[in-house]
């Protein structure tokens, strides 16, 4: 059996965080002893917890942020000592910098982190990337990239193609739908009969939430009894609000704030929409291809690879653009029928392709890769 310590430095539960819950929920216990840091304040404590994965607490980690480097030496210290008390095999780590370094310091023998994230800041320069990828090859032997997209983009930054290993994001099918229930759920308040059109995403830039208010303004201007909801958290909450006022549309637009029963949300969407400047992977979009949901997403990274190129699981249009995306959400909130079928097209790409089952194994046959260098043999679970 072998043992390792996943680290992670997200406070919210967004991306990384929801991947690695589906992983605590589906790794094959007899053949991985699993622990968890992350900040004190992480909403992925209790969680963990209720997962029965031992998780600890760092002070020293710098929440929401990869790199700290105040509390270095402190995390040195208690990385260390858990890696020495848990006869810690291999340190994975989730938007932690710190946690790698950290992990290189105190010894461990195997060092893997998986890239949630596509490198959008264009401020970087060449000299920083370069200097960045020189970092992360020093501290790390093996890199998940979560889509092709990301796998790209890390050799463009100069990881080695043999350290990269691409293991798509995914979600837990069965357990998805039953949270949802065989029935659309018009539970929140204030919707009534109106159709839905939402989000789930932190509410960061990278995320486009301004293009989806943009979008909601223009479909108000021509249908009726349209309802839009924004599902998450994050540091644009207020400026968010703000501009829902500003465009005149405040009171057809719900903050639901951060929401454990995600899966009932989607439910009681018709159209979701996934305007992300930049995306990895894009779990909120398999998440709602998973429930038979239409979706009108960005043209970018890991969700053109969601959709596929031929528009018949979700509708791509360009980044940053509301007018684009409010056109689509038109046409399926004005064609029903077409949009069903959209819906049960994509709910059969996610089976294919995105089990929760077939992410964990994978995994755990990497570790197993990087140990003995053989990969563990398994058979795809149902």
């Amino acid at each position: 059996m072998l043992r390792v310590l996943h680290i992670i430095s997200d406070t919210n539960i967004g991306g990384a965080g929801r991947h690695l819950l589906t992983f605590l929920e589906h790794y094959d216990r007899a053949k991985l002893a699993v622990y968890v840091l992350c900040p004190p304040a992480s909403l992925l404590l209790e969680q963990c917890a209720a997962l029965g994965v031992k998780t600890y607490t760092s002070s020293y980690l710098a929440g929401d942020r990869s790199f700290g480097g105040r509390g270095l030496s402190g995390l040195i210290r208690e990385v260390g000592a858990i890696a020495r008390n848990c006869r810690i095999d291999i340190v994975h780590t989730h938007a932690s910098f710190s946690g790698r370094m950290a992990a290189k310091a105190a010894g461990v023998p195997r060092i893997v982190y998986t890239k949630h994230r596509m490198d959008w800041e264009t401020s970087r320069g060449w000299f920083k990337k370069r200097v960045v990828a020189f970092l992360n090859r020093l501290t790390s032997h093996k890199v998940i990239a979560v889509s092709l997209a990301v796998k790209e983009d890390l050799l463009l930054n100069g990881v080695p193609e043999e350290r990269i290993a691409l293991i798509y994001n995914s979600v837990d099918i069965k357990k998805l739908r039953g949270q949802a229930g065989p029935e659309k759920l018009k539970f929140i308040p204030g919707v009534g009969d109106s159709r839905v059109v939402g989000m789930v995403a932190r509410l960061e830039p990278e995320k486009g939430h301004r293009y989806f208010l943009e979008a909601a303004r223009a479909v108000l201007a021509k249908l009726e009894n349209v309802y839009f909801i924004v599902v998450g958290t994050g540091s644009l909450l207020n400026s968010l609000k703000e501009t829902a006022k500003i465009l005149g549309i405040g009171e057809r637009v719900l903050f639901t704030g951060y929401q454990d029963d995600i899966a009932r949300f989607i439910a009681a969407m018709d159209v979701m929409v996934v305007p992300s400047l930049t995306e990895a992977f894009g779990i909120s979009m398999i998440e709602g291809m998973c429930l038979g949901k239409p979706c009108v997403a960005s043209a970018v990274g890991g969700l053109v690879e969601i959709a596929g190129q031929d528009g018949r699981a979700a509708f791509l249009v360009p980044p940053g653009d509301g007018e684009a995306i409010a056109e689509k959400v038109i046409f399926l909130l004005e064609n029903p029928d077409l949009a069903a079928a959209m819906g049960l097209r994509a709910a059969e790409e996610v089976e294919k392709r995105f089990s929760a089952e077939k992410m964990a194994d994978e995994i755990t046959s990497l570790y197993y890769e990087m140990i003995t260098g053989n990969k563990l043999q398994y058979s795809i679970r149902e």
